[in-house]
């Protein structure tokens, strides 16, 4: 009903819930909010703002305004109040009361100045129970209560004595008692003073927030010293260290991850407290509370030392108990709850954003839903520890340089779709923790990932002239929230963790260390020099570690010197079993048997519209003899139809999914108009990784100097030489720039200016080649297993080369004498508003490869086993066809999968020959979630983890649905917090599936 009682349509119900956020995160405040939402094609503007009547207004993108009805207001209130907080736990009481006096602006770094004790408290035992509950399949679940039942009451003594969690490092807290004068509350009973003994004088804030700080840690030990988690007799027990000084609390970051909209910020403490926990801690056993000497100098009079035994470095002390005949634990911890007054500046619902900036976008979603249980889980992931010196951050100006220093590893971590867990302040420096493989950022190749990414951030500290260490591991941790719901944060556990913090220790300035299992999972793209094994803490037998670095890119690209052609492609296949268990001449060898297969399959559009193109029909012959292009002034022994771009130069567009053929189409084409045409190959190719962009222009270059090299032997060997003998005076400047390119060494920030340098040369080199050779060019775009648009939108530059290149490629050779020049992308999607994309749809040279018809799936499999088709059981025929959905390379790795867990089995006669296949088992039952090394499985199962938390819950649920389903089915199956508005919970259901659908 409408604020009148008048029933409204359906049409207006939903235009009213579309002005409100889609998943409740604007909190109905006192304060006018603005966000942007997106229920269609085009996103609005909407704003809810309080008038002075104490009306709330809804105002659309077109000034419109709608009074929203108090039980709007509430009821939404209500449930994000629950959102709130869930989210408050998040964050610590310093952040929100700096929030409220001076704010947290995007540019303010330094959000606090102060003094206190800090405490820094860690756990022993978390990693023998993390290992033994991993082997568990409810694991996680275990882990978290463990988790729960140890941590709630410890942060519940912490908040009690006036203790602000600021972090979490794994199991550990780094804990700050503010100093602060509590004769000025309010509250205060001036008979009493703040430490809560009658007839003993103030101490002062710091002595105050320091004695708070010891008396805590008393308790602490006499609570939870030896806490039985119930597992296999595992038994955690806390070692304490306590310091005391000037603190710094900064803000730095904020960069956006490619998953959001909302930027990202990190906060720190620092300063000589921190120094000073980072001696004591190591010298108090478990269940002891070491204090350094200027923690010890304030109390040394209030508590009873223990002197059971000496420590090794002078002037810190151990800790015993309160001097009872002064002080006690019970009035310390009373009287600090009783001055309290944090809760007075605790984040309200108008700060639901600000708190947003603090939490990781998963973890917030599954707030908002109620679900945060579900980030609790034992997952493989790939851990880059950083260790950085070289700077105090303490400063002014070294805050500055914190803050440039994480914006930058934010962007790279974020290009390369990982997350950044963790940034803390040691007695050493700078710690970062970054994770790769965490949802809804999960990839098959992670691991790469993680040593691509830190390749970069090395160029970072060498840029600041900061050093860092780098250690990287691969394994199964918990990933989980971490803490009570007092505070919490979302952390990684476990012996990969430890292990990636130990090779960093070990790793030299700007080196980096990578384990094993990192390197065993990792792409062709690195080569890893084994290293002499190390011993480290917690193992008992020495480590085997690597050393990373990139492997060299070809040299050559092209035609080469004996005639044959290099295709860049073969540097990076997209089957990532393939590339871990092929050797590099396997692998090339069967990139070609693809194409000869894949093409011999007549009714495929791909090969009929190719050889529309190319005249005449395909031959594997083509592909079985040595591939060499026709020498130099050579007649050409064919020649293209008259209405194909082969014949007048243009542009042709190739465009399909990953996998479904182009390259093997590409492959052929550019073989057979060398070979019957004299058409000479250039190639460029740009992806999967963000940080590679200028090789597009590398490759360009350096198949264009193989042209000229072939048709003139003078042409240097050096192609940096060639270059400085074929390009036009006017780049000569520009020189240098390429020769780093050559060499790898371009900066993040002159990449795509030096990638259109290089374009620009070759565009002036192929002007001269068209008057003596024609001319292919091959640019491919490949995403691999990037996920988000955020980061595709990274490789857009490669348009503005197609646009480029179109000035060469379509002018009409017929009309100057030129050669042809056929420029042909290879695209998942091409974009079809660029010019050149549309010139190619209007010509009828733009083809779109789809997946393969049950038929031709069936043939296609019978010639990747080598068998006749009627030889290959009904069985297998429909799982492949089923499985598969008909993609050429799904097709290959299910029948690999197949073979190798001795599924089907060929048999073979005598000779060799093959007499039958015989499948063992019925394939239904077969659990292919176990061929995640797969790209067909493992690019599923990353999409499926890049799903929203809702997204997720409509997909599973829709499976359990025979046949069609409806929104009213959905929503019945959903326990959802947003139920109580049937509309607003349908909207969201139906905007999910409409999310699903695009995908």
């Amino acid at each position: 009903d409408d604020p009148d009682g008048h029933k409204a349509t359906t049409s207006q119900v939903v235009e009213q819930v579309r002005r409100l956020s889609l998943t409740g995160r604007d909190g109905v405040g006192p304060d006018s909010i603005e966000s942007r939402i997106s229920v269609g094609p085009e996103p609005g503007r909407v704003g809810v703002s309080c008038r002075a009547s104490g009306h709330y207004e809804l105002e659309d993108s077109v000034g419109a305004r709608k009074t929203l009805s108090t039980e709007v207001v509430t009821w939404f209130n209500q449930r994000n109040s629950e959102t709130l907080e869930g989210s408050r736990a998040f964050v610590p009481w310093v952040l929100q009361q700096s929030y409220f006096e001076s704010g947290l602006d995007d540019g303010k770094v330094v959000m606090h100045r102060g003094s206190g004790a800090v405490v820094f408290s860690d756990a022993s035992g978390f990693t023998a129970l993390t290992e033994r509950l991993a082997k568990k399949s409810n694991g996680a679940e275990l882990l978290s209560q463990c988790l729960t039942a140890f941590f709630t009451p410890l942060i519940g003594l912490i908040n009690a004595y006036r203790g602000d969690v600021i972090k979490f490092s794994g199991d550990a807290l780094t804990i700050y008692f503010p100093a602060v004068d509590d004769t000025q509350a309010p509250r205060s009973r001036m008979q009493v003073p703040p430490h809560g003994s009658f007839g003993m004088p103030d101490l002062g804030p710091m002595a105050t927030a320091v004695l708070r700080a010891s008396a805590c840690c008393i308790e602490i030990h006499k609570r939870l010293h030896m806490f039985d988690t119930g597992v296999d007799g595992v038994r955690l027990c806390l070692h304490i260290g306590v310091g005391c000084g000037q603190v710094t609390i900064l803000q730095v970051g904020g960069a956006v991850p490619p998953e959001t909209h909302v930027p990202r910020f990190e906060y720190i403490i620092a300063g000589p407290p921190l120094e000073q926990i980072s001696i004591a801690e190591p010298l108090a056993k478990n269940g002891e509370t070491c204090l350094s000497p200027q923690a010890w100098e304030f109390v040394k009079d209030c508590v009873i030392e223990d002197t059971s035994r000496g420590l090794a470095t002078e002037g810190f002390h151990l800790l015993l108990r309160m001097d009872e005949t002064k002080y006690t634990f019970p009035t310390i911890k009373y009287f600090a709850m009783e001055r309290d007054r944090r809760h007075e500046s605790q984040f309200r619902l108008s700060e639901l954003n600000v708190i947003r900036r603090y939490i990781p976008s998963a973890v917030f979603k599954q707030i908002e839903g109620g679900t945060l249980t579900y980030v609790n889980e034992m997952r493989n992931i790939s851990t880059i520890f950083i260790g950085g010196s070289g700077v105090d951050v303490s400063s002014d100006a070294g805050a500055v340089v914190a803050q440039d220093l994480m914006s930058n590893i934010q962007r790279i971590c974020y290009a390369h779709e990982g997350t950044l867990n963790k940034f803390v302040i040691d007695d050493k420096g700078m710690l970062f923790l970054l994770v790769f493989g965490l949802p809804p950022l999960v990839h098959t190749d992670d691991p790469t990932r993680a040593v691509l990414a830190s390749f970069e951030m090395v160029k970072v500290f060498e840029k600041f002239q900061l050093i860092g260490r780098f250690g990287i591991t691969t394994g199964r941790a918990y990933c989980g929230v971490c803490g009570s719901a007092q505070r919490m944060e979302y952390t990684v556990l476990g012996d990969p963790v430890n292990l990636s913090a130990r090779l960093m220790s070990n790793a030299p300035a700007n080196g980096i260390y990578i384990d094993e299992a990192t390197k065993a999972l990792s792409t062709r793209e690195l080569v890893c020099d084994e290293l002499q094994p190390i011993k480290v803490k917690g193992k008992e037998q020495p480590i085997a570690i690597f050393q990373p670095r990139r492997k060299e890119s070809a040299s050559h690209i092209g035609v080469e010197s004996t005639g044959g052609i290099k295709f860049p492609w073969y540097d990076r296949p997209l089957s990532m079993s393939q590339q871990v268990s092929m050797t590099e001449e396997t692998m090339a060898e069967s990139m070609k048997m693809n194409v000869q297969q894949l093409c011999s399959l007549q009714d495929w559009v791909g090969i009929s519209t190719a050889q529309q193109w190319l005249g005449g029909s395909f031959s594997s012959e083509l592909h079985r003899r040595p591939r060499e292009v026709l020498k130099a002034g050579a007649a050409a022994p064919a020649a293209a139809p008259s209405d194909s771009p082969f014949s007048s130069g243009g542009a042709v567009v190739i465009e399909g999914a990953t996998g479904i053929g182009k390259i093997e189409l590409a492959e052929h084409m550019v073989l057979h108009s060398a070979t019957h045409f004299g058409m000479l190959p250039v190639f460029g190719t740009v992806g999967p990784r963000t940080s590679d962009l200028e090789r597009l222009g590398v490759e360009l270059l350096r198949s264009t100097i193989s042209i000229f090299r072939h048709l003139d032997p003078s042409v240097p060997a050096d192609d940096l030489k060639a270059l400085q003998q074929l390009a036009p005076p006017h780049f000569a400047q520009a020189l240098p720039d390429v020769g780093a390119a050559f060499g790898g060494s371009t900066d993040e920030e002159h990449r795509q200016t030096v990638l259109y340098t290089m374009v620009d040369i070759v565009v002036s080199l192929l002007e001269t080649l068209r008057k003596e050779t024609p001319i292919m060019i091959v640019l491919q775009l490949e995403y691999g297993t990037n996920l988000f648009s955020k980061t595709l939108e990274r490789f857009n530059p490669f348009w503005g080369v197609v646009a480029a290149l179109t000035k060469v490629a379509m002018h009409d050779c017929r009309e100057g004498g030129d050669r042809p020049v056929v420029l042909t992308m290879l695209v998942k999607e091409a974009d079809k508003s660029h010019a050149t994309v549309k010139k190619a749809v209007q010509k009828g040279w733009f083809v779109s490869l789809t997946e393969f018809n049950e038929t031709l799936c069936h043939e296609y499999a019978a010639l990747y086993m080598g068998v006749q088709k009627e030889m290959v059981p009904s069985p297998v025929q429909s799982f492949v066809s089923k499985v598969s959905l008909g993609n050429p390379l799904y097709i290959r790795e299910t029948i690999d999968q197949l073979v190798a867990n001795g599924h089907i089995q060929i048999l073979r006669d005598a000779a060799g020959s093959i007499e039958a296949l015989q499948c063992l088992e019925n394939l239904e039952q077969i659990n292919i979630a176990g061929w995640a090394q797969t790209a067909m499985v493992g690019t599923t199962v990353c999409l499926l983890e890049s799903l929203d938390p809702l997204e997720a819950a409509v997909l599973k649920m829709s499976t359990c649905f025979i046949g069609a389903f409806t929104l009213p089915d959905l929503a019945a199956s959903s326990c959802s917090r947003w139920a109580g508005a049937t509309h607003f919970d349908y909207l969201r259901l139906y905007r999910a599936i409409q999310n699903l659908v695009r995908r």
